[in-house]
Parts: C-alpha cells; structure tokens; sequence
C-alpha cells in the first residue's frame, strides 16, 4: 500500500511518521496542484495507489471548487482521500460542504502531536470516525418494495422517453445523477443512454481518462452508450439528458422539451434561495425536484420551501453504481412501468 502526497514545501515531510509507524510508504509530490488538471491529466498514473493526502496550502482551487474537484475523484477513484487543513474551524462553510458531502478525512488540528494522531485516525482501518453521522439518511418518500430493489426487474414499454436532469447550481450532482439513473435502468429491466447537453464538457475528461470503445456515434463503458450529440445508434426506451446548470435568462430546450425533468439542488445556507429561484422558473413546467446532500433536519424545511413532492438521493461517488438512489429512480418511472 501506498500514499500519494501532494504537499507545499512547509509541510514536505508531515506523513513521514506513517512509514516508520504503518510502513505506508509515501510518494511525495511537492508543489502548487490544481486537483481537477491532476485527476484529468496525472492520476492515471497513481490508479493503484489506496491513500491520497492533500495538503490544503498545495491546493490551488478555492473552497467551492476544491470540493467539486474531490466529488469528481471520488466519482472514478476507489481510494481514500484525507484533507490536511490545519486550523480549518469546523464551523467553516468549506466544512460544511466537505462532510454533507462524505468527505470525512479531515486534519485540522494546529500542534503536531494532535496532527499526527488525527493523522492516524484518517489512515486507520474505518478512518475517521468523529464527523461521520449519528443516523443513517432515509428518504422521505421511501417506497418500500417487495423485494430488495437491487433486485428487481421492470418493463418499460416506452421508447426515446427523454428525461432532463439539470441542477440549480453548479456542483450539484447533475452529471453523477444522470449517469447512476442511466446505470439503473440498463441494470433493471430497460434500455437508457447519456447524453450530454453540459457546457461544463464533464464526458470529455472522462473518455479522455478512460478512453472507451467507440460505436458508431456512442462511447460504450461498463454496456452503458454514451453520447455528446442526439444522433444516437439505436432507440432505447430512456435518453438521459445532462443539461448541466439552468441558466438564469433561459432555460435550455433540451430541459424545456423533455418528456421528463428532473431539478437538482442541494440544502447548505447559502444554496437554498438558488434552488428556490431556479425552481420558480420552471413553474409552468412540470419538474420533479431533487435533493441531494441534504441533512435530515433539513428535509422537512425543503418539502415546504421548495416543493411538498421533492424527493432526496443520498450521496454517490460511483459514475457507474447500478443500485444507488434506486428508490428515487423508481418512483420517477413508476408511470412508465408495464405491470
């Protein structure tokens, strides 16, 4: 097992303890990163590494964007992600953000014998336990099945249904929750695509880093047809439309004039009037809100500011997870299911 380290030259040999103590070596790369050109361009390189440390100072993106770029990782690498950010008050928005979000490797401490025992606890079987939750999220409007719904088949009879998910803001999840709806119909009966209507340009990196088989005018990963434009290979019963973020002068067609549409919004302070405005431009369409790292104390609030029929997914890290948020899937295709 290895660390990978990116670090400012003040905090050069912060991790060396954990080689003596652990015998976790450590790579060190010492400099000014900006961690979404790292993941895009260099991180293919470290894919059999099980520990990435970020030394906060070595960072180059601001609070907001850093916490996108780790959403990102985490979205197509399976390794552990500890955040040395020493001083950082866990009253912080930035703090907020990283744990709604699970990213729960946090050093904050200032002393060294406090870093190096939170360090410790980051590289310990289960990581760090103190900003993990209390209570497990459980949707609202959970549907309860009779079988596991991991399980469960569909029929869907429809054919090109076209369904927009876009996000009131941006880091929202849109990009993540189109691919995961994708997977799950594929994995429960139907037959879906992606396509991409995102300025942000997101399926670019991501042929780019994994560079997948080309078909005709689809990149195929893990079965699922991937598309940048609407000239498709074949019909499917779903195309899943990334629409990225509404804009705040026009919404986009590709939203306007899908058969289904799906608004992403997420629950922190300063979110909260976005995702409110944003769902008010939609008021003459019918839009099924979402909620997504939305704390439980929250939801109450957000069925009765945003919408009484708003739905909530839990967090995902995996593009290509079949089973997550199957609950909010169903209950958004129920009306296309054929008994």
């Amino acid at each position: 097992m290895l660390i990978l380290y990116l670090t400012s030259n003040a905090r050069v040999n912060l991790l060396d303890f954990l080689d003596d103590e652990l015998e976790l070596p450590v790579k060190k790369l010492v400099g000014q990163f900006s961690l979404l050109s790292f993941v895009v361009r260099d991180m293919r390189h470290f894919s059999h590494v099980r520990y990435v440390a970020l030394d906060r100072a070595a960072i180059t993106e601001p609070d907001d964007e850093l916490v996108q770029a780790l959403l990102s990782y985490l979205t197509i690498y399976d390794m552990r992600v500890i955040l040395i950010a020493e001083g950082l008050p866990m009253s912080s928005p930035f703090m907020q953000r990283l744990t709604l979000a699970g990213l729960l490797n946090i050093v904050t401490a200032t002393e060294i014998e406090e870093i190096q025992t939170e360090l410790r606890a980051c590289f310990s079987e289960d990581g760090m336990q103190r900003f993990k939750p209390l209570f497990k999220s459980i949707p609202l409007q959970e549907v309860k099945p009779s079988l596991p719904l991991d399980d469960e088949q569909y029929r869907f009879g429809c054919t090109n249904i076209t369904i927009a998910i876009a996000g009131c803001d941006r880091r929202v999840g849109v990009t993540t929750t189109a691919f995961n709806l994708t997977c799950w119909i594929n994995a429960h009966g139907g037959t879906a695509c992606y396509l991409e209507a995102n300025t942000g340009k997101h399926l670019a990196h991501i042929i780019q880093l994994f560079k997948p088989d080309k078909r005709g005018n689809a990149y195929v990963m893990d079965h699922i047809d991937l598309y940048f434009t609407p000239e498709l290979n074949q019909t499917y019963n779903f195309i899943v439309i990334d629409c990225g973020t509404l804009s705040e002068r026009t919404l986009k067609d590709s939203f306007v004039n899908a058969d289904v549409r799906i608004l992403c919004g997420s629950a922190m302070p300063y979110e909260l009037p976005v995702f409110y405005k944003a769902m008010d431009r939609c008021k003459e369409l019918s839009t099924q809100a979402l909620g997504l790292f939305v704390p439980e104390d929250l939801k109450p609030y957000l069925v009765q500011s945003i919408s009484k029929d708003i739905l909530f997914g839990n967090n995902s890290h995996d593009l290509f997870d079949p089973n997550v948020n199957g609950h909010f899937h169903k209950k958004v295709l129920e009306v296309f299911m054929e008994n």
